[in-house]
This record gives C-alpha cells, sequence and structure tokens, in this order.
C-alpha cells in the first residue's frame, strides 16, 4: 500500500510541475493487432465489445453500460467495477504484455483496447479504483506511431472503468441501433440476463458475480428474464451436475417453438464458463427433425481452465481426462434427454475386436506418446489385492486410479470412479503408530484406450471420438466391405482410430499434425 501511494505522488508531483507525460506505444503494435483480429471468429468491431464487458464482468461490476453514437462514431463501455490499480493501468497500455497473464477471468488486460486500433483512431480511457486514478487518451498520431497521454477522469463519477473507441470513417459496423447491441450482447453472454442463472453466479464461489448485474443499453435497462420462457422451451429439462457433492454447474435444455431461435444456423446447447457462451453442442448427436429447435445453456465454471487464447473455443485436447470430468456428464444428460424424446441413438457395442484393438494400442504407446496422452494412461502403481484365499497381496497395475474415498464419487449420490471400475482394490494408509494396513477402496478405475462400435451408415466418419473413446463406425460402407476379411477389418479399423484422433488433435493445433495416421500405422507395423 505504501508503494501505491508513493508511485500515485510522484505522478501527481509531475504534474504540478507542468510535466505533460506522454508515452509511445511499441513499434510492433500493427503486427499484434492483426495477429489478435486474426485469433477471433467474429468481426473486430464485435470483438471489442465482447472483450470490453469481459474486463468488467472480471471487475466485478453491477452495472455495465453500452452506448453508441452512430453519428460521431463512438463507443463507450462503462462500468462501476473495482478499477485498475497502477500496475494494471500500465499493462492495459502494455503491447509487451500482450496476452501473457491468463487471469482467472474471462478477459485479458487491455485486449479490447489494443484491438480497436484495427478499425479505430482513438482510444479514451478512464479509470478509478481504491488507490488509483487515472486516464489516458490513446490515439493513432501517424500510421506507424501510436502514443498515449495521461489525462484525468473526469467523466467517471465513482469506482469503475469506462472506454470509448472513436471507429475511423469507413469502417463497417454491424450495430448500430440499440436492438442490435442486445442482440450482439446476447449472442454472447445470454446467461447473465436470465435471473435463474444470476442466482447460481451469485452462490458460485468460482465466479460470485452479483444478483444485481445489469447492462445497460443505451439507456435501457436489460431486466432479467427466463430462458425458458423467452424461447417458448418445451419438454424442458434441468441439468444440475455435481462433484463430490458440490454443485459445478447448471444447464436448460428444452424445444423451441420455432427452428434456430437463438441466432441463424445456431442450435443446440451453449457451453458457457462465467456467462460467456463458448460455442454450441449437439455431441456428436443426430437429433432428426428435432435438431433446429433443440435450444439450451449450460454454465461450467471449471471450463475456463479449458478455453484457447482467444477464449472462443474449448481444448479439450489438453488435459483430456480432466475435461472429460465436467463435460462428460452433460454429454450423457443430453443423450439421455434425447432417447426421452425418442430420438434413436446408436448403441455402442463393445466387442472382443474391440478389446484386441486396445491391446494393440498399448504396444505402440513409446513410439507414439499422443496416444497415452489422449487416452489417460498412468503411470504404473502398487495397489493391494484380495486372493482366492482371503491374503491381501501387493500388485502393480497399469492404469488404475484411486477411487472413493480418496477419488471421485460421494457416498450414497454416485458411484465411485467417473469410469466404471472392474475389480475391487486396497490401499496402504498409515495408522498413528506408523503401522501400514490396508483400507478399502470401492473399485478400482482402469484407464487406457476405450474402443466400440457404432452401426452408424448416414455418418461419413470412419470413427469419431467422444469423450475419451473411439467409436468406429461399423455401419460405414468401408466397415462392411471389409468386415469378413480378419487382416483387411484390422488395417481399416487401426486405420480409422489414428484418423479420429488425427482430427481430434488437429481441429484444436495452430499447426496440425497431418503426419500422425502415417507415424501411428508405421510404430504398429513394427511391432
Amino acid at each position: 500500500m505504501v508503494i501505491l501511494w508513493a508511485s500515485v505522488e510522484k505522478r501527481i508531483a509531475k504534474k504540478l510541475e507542468g510535466i505533460v507525460t506522454k508515452h509511445q506505444s511499441s513499434v510492433n503494435f500493427q503486427n499484434l493487432i492483426r495477429d489478435l483480429a486474426d485469433m477471433y471468429p467474429f468481426e473486430v468491431p464485435e470483438v471489442i465489445i465482447v472483450e470490453l464487458v469481459a474486463n468488467s464482468l472480471d471487475a466485478k461490476a453491477t452495472r455495465i453500460s453500452i452506448d453508441f453514437d452512430p453519428e460521431k462514431r463512438i463507443l463507450s463501455v462503462e462500468d462501476n467495477g473495482q478499477g485498475m490499480d497502477e500496475s494494471q493501468f500500465d499493462e492495459y497500455h502494455d503491447f509487451a504484455a500482450g496476452l501473457k497473464r491468463r487471469g482467472t477471468g474471462i478477459g485479458f488486460a487491455g485486449v479490447g483496447a489494443k484491438i480497436s486500433f484495427n478499425v479505430a483512431e482513438r482510444v479514451v480511457t478512464q479509470t478509478r479504483s481504491k488507490l488509483f486514478e487515472g486516464g489516458s487518451d490513446w490515439r493513432l498520431e501517424t500510421k506507424k506511431e501510436l502514443v498515449w497521454e495521461e489525462i484525468k477522469p473526469k467523466e467517471l463519477k465513482g469506482h469503475g472503468t469506462r472506454v470509448a473507441v472513436y471507429f475511423k470513417d469507413k469502417v463497417k459496423l454491424n450495430y448500430g441501433t440499440t436492438e442490435t447491441l442486445i442482440a450482439l450482447l446476447r449472442r454472447h453472454y445470454l446467461p447473465l440476463m436470465d435471473s435463474k442463472f444470476l442466482k447460481l453466479y451469485s452462490k458460485m464461489t468460482q465466479v460470485s458475480y452479483s444478483n444485481e448485474l445489469r447492462f445497460v443499453i443505451n439507456g435501457v435497462t436489460i431486466e432479467p428474464f427466463l430462458i425458458r420462457e423467452e424461447f417458448a422451451l418445451e419438454k424442458v429439462k434441468e441439468l444440475f451436475p455435481e462433484r463430490r457433492g458440490q454443485l459445478y454447474g447448471y444447464g436448460i435444455m428444452g424445444i423451441a417453438d420455432k427452428d434456430y431461435p437463438f441466432a441463424p444456423e445456431t442450435c443446440g446447447i451453449l457451453l458457457c464458463t462465467y456467462g460467456k457462451i463458448i460455442k454450441g453442442e449437439l455431441f456428436n448427436q443426430f437429433p432428426g427433425e428435432f435438431g433446429p429447435r433443440l435450444f439450451g445453456v449450460v454454465e461450467i465454471p471449471g471450463l475456463v481452465n479449458f478455453i484457447t487464447t482467444s477464449k472462443t473455443e474449448f481444448i479439450k485436447s489438453r488435459k483430456h481426462r480432466e475435461f472429460e470430468k465436467l463435460y462428460g456428464p452433460i454429454r450423457s444428460e443430453f443423450r439421455t434427454w434425447l432417447k426421452e424424446l425418442g430420438v434413436e441413438i446408436p448403441e455402442e457395442v463393445k466387442t472382443q475386436e474391440a478389446k484386441r484393438l486396445e491391446r494393440e494400442l498399448k504396444k505402440i504407446l513409446d513410439d507414439v506418446p499422443e496416444l497415452g496422452e489422449f487416452f489417460g494412461f498412468r503411470d504404473k502403481k502398487k495397489i493391494l489385492s484380495q486372493n482366492k484365499n482371503g491374503h491381501v497381496n501387493t500388485v502393480t497395475e497399469e492404469g488404475v486410479e484411486r477411487t472413493f474415498p480418496d477419488g471421485e464419487g460421494v457416498r450414497g449420490k454416485t458411484p465411485g470412479p467417473l469410469d466404471a471400475g472392474d475389480e475391487p482394490g486396497e490401499r496402504l494408509v498409515s495408522n498413528r503408530d506408523g503401522e501400514k494396513r490396508a483400507a478399502p477402496i470401492s473399485r478400482t478405475s482402469r484407464r487406457g484406450p476405450k474402443i466400440s462400435f457404432a452401426e452408424v451408415p448416414d455418418r461419413n466418419e470412419l470413427a469419431w471420438v467422444e469423450g475419451g473413446n473411439i467409436i468406429i463406425n461399423s455401419g460405414h460402407s468401408v466397415y462392411r466391405k471389409v468386415q469378413s476379411n480378419n487382416t483387411a477389418r484390422r488395417l481399416h479399423n487401426l486405420f480409422s482410430i489414428g484418423s479420429a484422433i488425427q482430427r481430434f488433435l488437429g481441429s484444436e493445433a495452430e499447426k496440425p499434425d497431418l503426419m500422425f495416421v502415417d507415424r501411428m500405422m508405421a510404430a504398429w507395423g513394427h511391432k
């Protein structure tokens, strides 16, 4: 606190001496702002609003005002949040900081302002927190010179931050009215306008948004509504996913009264984290005639740890098992709900052929380490197992994970492991005297490749990823063509597995590994 006040006093002293503090932004800013823009799947004017609102939410604002003057072409976003301290204010203007500091929320320091210079000529920022207040007039003096000058935050009445973006004349904007701004906000932050979701956020420790959070668009306050009523949903199902007895999310899904009720060509379940919509999902299902009318929203704060740099998509391949613990139960609920609606879900069949394929994959782990990462192999561990005579022996198992009481599951509510185990197990625990004894574990959970078959003739994929599983399409024309020849069928199945994993990993990589299937098949060929 002393350091903060000292730095504030230095700034005040400079102003009293009549020194105008002017800063030159990095000479590489042009490349950076282009790179930032390329990360997003929507236009820069839309990105600006999304990122500025994200910063306001991270600052624990309860009121976020968005105003746009179409004649002057000025967009302003103002909040009553915590405001920036001096170090945050400096980082806000620092292009070198870029996206280095991820933070725990859904925004990054200054991205909304920085990316603005793709389409704007000036950004005026004002902020006030408990121990700091400041402002900047950030502008392009020439095409290659970007400077910012410190100003006083005259337009702010209390704590918070205000950012005004002055757009260039020739830039096309996809908002110009109150209605288009509200529609844009709904596309990205719909759950924050639902009264039931707001109550959830106010109770969840990870997020802790206020139940009083309100958006004000051109002076019009958006009062909370119920998604169920707003989209006229029928056959509604609510989701209350739990882990270790704790609610880790909330969701609602139903059938709307019209096709694509949320946005053109958008249907399915909107997966959200911290109130921000990341993507829509049908979880690899084909709901038939219901498809265009299916709509739902699911909030899972824990998924914030798996979103991309631009926070517009989930990265499933990193920490895949951890991701599946949050994502998998939602997919399972969705499939169950579809069955209740009468949608035919392809049955997954576990066969001897699938078990043989799993054993083949284990043989090539050393040569293709991505397989181990994908399927969640664990290091070998020693566990205690009881033999036929009742004696407890120490055995080494591959892919065994401790479960209840130390692992997943809640007594009396859910089974021990999230992945079904197939043997009872025990672990060593120490008592006060240092003696070791066997304490029971409900069951062990085996990790490793999981292969199954499903007959889906109307799908073009040879195989696909679902959770930690690979499902081979036994209804595919190629599978039918080779099924009577054991060698050809084995080659087809291994190739199908490789292509499914390559698509899965490649869809999330900056530079997809286009040789994954080749490497996997070569490794198998040498065994």
